[in-house]
């Protein structure tokens, strides 16, 4: 009967997975159809539920073409199958390594000396799978001769089990390109301990390689570049913790580079303020702090581990990752000792007067704009002092500069002994002193300004054999908000001074609103900005008065220049509303330079019309007879005239200015009358005590004062002065010109007494100077 197999498989089949049920079905149908066994690996479930693997086989027994019996076995395969998946993921890990990563593996073995690849050495070393050349061959040819006795080495040294095969080495390839591989290995020894096998990897380093050359080379430009530097060069860690640190830096700290490395840079770096000597607030601690730059303040001097100070200028930059993480911080900071050296000279020097060590006008002005602007000023006195001192000039005259510049100092001196130490001293110029008294009222400072009036009443320079009196006239003012600015309260304090001397000298005037005299001053201060512009916009222009000659024949027009100013309006402004200003505040030699050219230039002007005048009359102030330096430069405005020129001009020298300084107005009119000009005495009889000096000056006309002249009908002892006056010219061989002649009766007694030519409202009222040059004189 036929073999029936199901019962007996359906229950074996049971036992299986039910993934591998149907191919246990299909095996034994497929043996009882054509008698061929079957061997599986398949997942089975022992009775109590445990899953296990098994490898099942079995086959149909057949009796006369029949089957008649399933005969099998089953052995259990659950661990092998394990250490096979094992592998098998580690297999495909590898793999998936080396195909990702670009891994070569290579088996060298001992025994047999062989050498195996797998695709990937091939490729790390720029070769075709296909080559008939061994892989032993390859290497040995592709290895860089310079690493191939340093690698044998170490794969010895591996062998015998003194140290592991780990390594890098340099392979070039056929293009001659040259490529850096790492290669490690794993030594296969048998049971005696004998190295059989060796397997490795390797995988390509040249960009790796290439990068650490790379930062290798700017690491060392860095820290050649640094050393080199001239600055000095302090790293840390975030916590402020010192790191590095240049020779330049080593030599101002002086600190060891070896010695700094985890000291606190505090105790490295360690600086105070140069005017103070107070610890300071350094660029590196707040850089520390705050992880920002900075830089320090321009005070700063860095102490030195031996106590030597240096000036230095510094700044610190916070150290960061890529993601924006705090490392440290670099400080960079140089010696700048000489340039602080020359700079607090040269602000010294521009702040200082050189003569006298006080501060000067520059850095006064300065502090005074500082108290002014002060936002205490409502609360606080202070006071402002101008201080000008008497028969100064005396000294310089008679004894010379030297004598004079060791009475300032000596002056200096004492004006800083007497008043307070947080007082302000300066010297303005020339002879005039300033003092800022801080924190002082009026009345305050009028009792030290009256202190110092005392002082000098009692002073006495001495100099060889002469001593001299120096007084002290002063301008006092009140520091307040009512002073819009500093030129006015200056002006205020100037005006005040000369208050003070016009009204008897070394004494004290207060600034007021209300005081007439000081208001005075400061309307003639007013005047020197006006005057000023006059000069710069050429303002001013020239009027002229004839004089008339009385016996003989005349020879030609004489002209007086005459000065005037223009107001905004066109207007004319008279001389006698600008000049006393110009003469106070030292600008009338700018205006008699400015009449010489001018009259000059047009006497050049005229061309042949100036065979027409006979003299040119042109006055010069007091202040241009005693400056040298207006003396050479008129003497090279008449040389650049010409001779012919010159002989026209006559310069005229007040009186009071010729006695005044006898020997620089004599000089000058020497220097005067070599180039052909001829001098005039003006004013003459104004002020002299004696005619000795008209012995010392080479004059050749007397013009006598005009308050002789205009009372000479009326009062005797003027007609018995000018009566004089001509005899003395006539003596001297002096031609003589009387002034302010205003009437008939008074021009017909000059000529009875001798004088030469008359000059008046009378004959000739001034007029432009064109219109002068030809106007008729009565």
């Amino acid at each position: 009967m036929p073999f029936d197999y199901e019962p007996i498989l359906e229950e074996a089949i049971n036992y299986y997975a039910p993934q591998a049920r149907p191919i246990v079905q299909a095996s034994v149908e497929n043996a009882i159809a054509t008698g061929e066994g079957w061997e599986h690996e398949l997942p089975f479930i022992q009775a109590d539920g445990t899953p296990i693997w098994v490898r099942a086989m079995g086959e149909v027994e057949f009796a006369d073409g029949q089957p008649v019996r399933l005969v099998g076995a089953f052995q259990d395969i659950t661990e092998t199958i394990k250490q096979r998946t094992q592998i098998e993921n580690v297999n495909s890990r590898m793999a998936l390594a080396t195909d990702s990563g670009g891994i070569g593996i290579w088996e060298y073995n001992l025994l047999t000396d062989s050498l195996i690849w797998d695709d990937w050495m091939f490729k790390l070393y720029g070769c075709s799978a296909t080559t008939s050349e061994q892989a032993y061959e390859l290497w040995a040819k592709h290895l860089h001769h310079a690493d191939k006795a340093a690698t044998e080495a170490i794969l010895a040294d591996a062998i015998a089990g003194t140290r592991q095969f780990d390594t890098e080495f340099r392979i070039i390839w056929s293009d001659g390109s040259i490529h850096h591989l790492r290669a490690f290995a794993r030594v296969m020894r048998n049971e005696d301990g004998q190295a059989v096998k060796l397997v490795g990897v390797n995988w390509d380093i040249t960009h790796q390689r290439e990068l650490a050359d790379e930062l290798a080379q700017q690491h060392e430009l860095m820290q050649v570049t640094l050393q080199s530097i001239g600055d000095a060069v302090i790293t840390t860690d975030s916590l402020g913790i010192t790191q590095w640190m240049n020779p330049v830096a080593e030599q101002l700290t002086a600190w060891s580079l070896n010695d700094t490395i985890g000291r606190p840079l505090s105790d490295v770096f360690s600086t105070i303020d140069e005017g103070t000597r107070l610890p300071t607030r350094n660029s590196a601690i707040t850089c520390l702090e705050y992880q920002k730059p900075k830089e320090a303040g321009k005070r700063e001097i860095l102490v030195s581990r031996r106590g030597e100070e240096y000036a230095i200028e510094d700044s610190a930059s916070p150290i960061l990752n890529k993601d924006g993480s705090f490392l440290g911080i670099v400080l960079v900071f140089r010696d700048v000792s000489e340039q602080r050296r020359l700079n607090n000279e040269m602000t010294y020097k521009a702040t200082h007067d050189s003569l006298t060590g006080l501060i000067n006008r520059i850095e006064i002005e300065v502090r005074l704009r500082r108290l002014l602007t002060a936002p205490v000023l409502e609360s606080m006195h202070h006071a402002l002092m101008f201080i000008d001192l008497d028969q100064f000039k005396i000294i310089n005259d008679t004894c010379g500069h030297a004598a004079g510049d060791e009475c300032l100092r000596q002056v200096a001196r004492i004006l800083g002994e007497t008043v307070r130490i947080n007082d302000t001293v300066a010297r303005l110029g020339g002879d005039e002193f300033c003092i800022i008294l801080d924190d002082c009222t009026i009345e305050q400072a009028t009792h030290v300004g009256q202190k110092i009036c005392d002082i000098f009443e009692d002073y006495r320079f001495a100099y060889n054999e002469h001593r001299f009196r120096i007084g002290s006239s002063i301008g006092l003012v009140a520091i307040d908000k009512s002073w819009g600015n500093i030129s006015d309260i200056m002006q205020a304090a100037d005006t005040a001074c000369y208050s003070a001397k016009d009204a008897g000298k070394n004494r004290v005037h207060t600034w007021l609103d209300s005081d007439a005299s000081t208001q005075a001053r400061h309307n003639e201060k007013r005047w020197t900005t006006r005057i000023e512009k006059a000069l710069d916009e050429d303002q001013f222009v020239l009027h002229a008065q004839q004089l008339k000659k009385l016996e003989g024949q005349k020879t030609g027009v004489f002209l007086e220049v005459l000065v005037r100013m223009r107001d905004t309006h066109g207007g004319i402004i008279y001389p006698g509303e600008f000049l006393p200003a110009a003469e106070r505040f030292k600008l009338a030699t700018r205006i008699d330079r400015w009449v010489l050219n001018n009259a000059i230039n047009w006497l050049i002007s005229r061309g042949t019309e100036n065979a027409a005048v006979n003299k040119l009359f042109i006055n010069l102030s007091g202040q241009s007879i005693g400056d040298r330096a207006f003396h050479t430069q008129a003497c090279e405005i008449l040389k650049k005239a010409g001779k012919q020129i010159c002989e026209k001009i006559c310069v005229e020298i007040t009186e009071t200015a010729a006695v005044t300084n006898i020997a620089d107005a004599s000089s000058f009119i020497t220097q005067l009358k070599q180039l052909g000009v001829t001098v005039a005495l003006d004013d003459f009889g104004a002020g002299a005590a004696s005619f000795g000096y008209l012995k010392q000056l080479d004059i050749d006309i007397l013009k006598i004062d005009g308050q002789f002249i205009k009372d000479l009908l009326v009062d005797p002892l003027d007609d018995v002065a000018v009566r004089f006056f001509v005899e003395v010219a006539n003596v001297m061989d002096l031609l003589t010109v009387a002034e302010f002649v205003d009437s008939p009766k008074v021009l017909d007694r000059i000529k009875e007494l001798g004088i030469d030519y008359a000059q008046g409202f009378l004959l000739h009222k001034p007029e432009p100077i064109d219109l002068a040059l030809f106007s008729k004189v009565h």
